[in-house]
């Protein structure tokens, strides 16, 4: 029985929120189509964008793949598995998956096991393709090691490694602000959204991944999640930093330009705090739909038992989150039958808040010309 060579193609991290015009991607998608001209297996994971773009691609292309899973356990393994399999949307026969597991559950090292992992894909397989490699960094080496080991090299998508040239993050000058936006008052609560670092929770991982391959730019920017919520009507909740895990829908009773201050880079995140993207539903029609507002407590003091925890939140000791003014909802918001001029959205451009008007029929408000 003929043993099927396999291929490995090998990338460096890359910048947040790629398109299709980055030169990386484009090659990623070159060499995943000589994989599959010359009859190899592909080896890949998932976890960072680089080995989950490979996965995606391998999936369009229907190509075998040998699947790397690092997980903490048996248990971790076989969820990431299935959910793999779900957001991939992959041939389960065309699947071999291996499963990286920590030595000790109690002290998982993801960071140290992900390392191992692209070890090992590198040592697993018998054709190495480079793309996009940092001088000097982990997949240097591995490119390095397997050429002496004496495997094939394949340089011909091979591209020099750029960081990233303009910042993701932005402010807005409170003296660039609209007549518009400065007259808005109260009237609203508002879910603030923002642009996604991957897919969006209403998508597969292998649609982000499609959009991406064939996008001009980002293609989960602000204004493309805004318009994403007004296409579907709904708000997807979110248990991120919810307590117990609630999942949460979440509004600011701030005017709109009370949000500018807080519009900022966060490092630690690799995302902005708030962006100038939203869509406010009328006082008295969001008290109707259950939207409450939060209850800020001292730290020291730990949440009210009276409240319910999913209405509760920390005022905060480095940053003061009161300031937000925040509200909840717990589940999504379907508000395809709340009336249009009970509505209104935020866009950070004039050109973008036509746009949106034009093909909703709401009301929309540009932060600046």
């Amino acid at each position: 029985m003929k043993i099927q060579r396999s291929a490995a193609i090998l990338l460096s991290r890359q910048p947040l929120r790629p398109c299709g015009q980055d030169a990386w991607v484009r090659q990623t998608l070159s060499a995943v189509r000589w994989v599959k001209a010359n009859s190899l297996v592909l080896h890949s994971s998932v976890g960072v964008q680089t080995w989950e773009l490979i996965t995606a691609l391998a999936s369009v292309e229907k190509l075998p793949l040998i699947l790397m899973i690092p997980a903490a356990s048996k248990a971790d393994f076989f969820k990431i598995k299935k959910q793999t399999l779900e957001q991939f949307a992959l041939d389960e026969t065309l699947v071999t998956f291996r499963a990286l597991l920590a030595i000790d559950e109690r002290s998982f090292d993801k960071h140290k096991l992900m390392q191992e992992r692209d070890q090992l894909i590198a040592l697993d397989s018998d054709v190495v393709v480079p793309i996009s490699i940092r001088k000097g960094g982990v997949m240097s080496e591995l490119v390095a090691a397997a050429e002496t080991d004496g495997k094939p090299i394949i340089n011909s998508w091979r591209i020099n490694h750029e960081t990233r040239v303009g910042k993701l993050g932005y402010t807005i000058a409170p003296e660039d602000l609209t007549e518009e936006i400065l007259s808005c008052k109260d009237r609203y609560l508002v879910h603030w959204t923002r642009a996604a670092n991957t897919c969006w929770p209403t998508e597969r991982a292998v649609d982000y991944y499609r959009d991406v391959v064939h996008s001009q730019k980002c293609p989960r920017s602000g204004f493309d999640t805004l318009e994403s919520i007004m296409n579907s009507r709904k708000i997807v909740a979110s248990s991120n930093n919810m307590p117990g895990n609630t999942r949460c829908v979440c509004f600011s009773a701030l005017r709109p330009s009370e949000l500018v201050p807080l519009i900022r880079w966060r490092a630690r995140y690799s995302q902005m705090s708030f962006e100038p993207y939203g869509i406010g539903i009328e006082r008295k029609t969001a008290n109707a739909l259950g939207i409450k507002p939060v209850c800020y407590y001292q730290s020291a003091e730990g949440p009210p038992s009276v409240i319910e925890p999913w209405l509760t939140q920390s005022a905060g000791s480095k940053s003061d989150w009161r300031q937000e003014k925040e509200y909840r909802h717990s589940g999504d918001i379907d508000f395809s039958a709340i009336p249009k001029d009970r509505l209104a959205c935020f866009c950070r451009t004039s050109a973008e808040a036509e746009q949106l008007s034009a093909s909703t029929g709401i009301r929309t408000v540009p932060f600046t010309d």
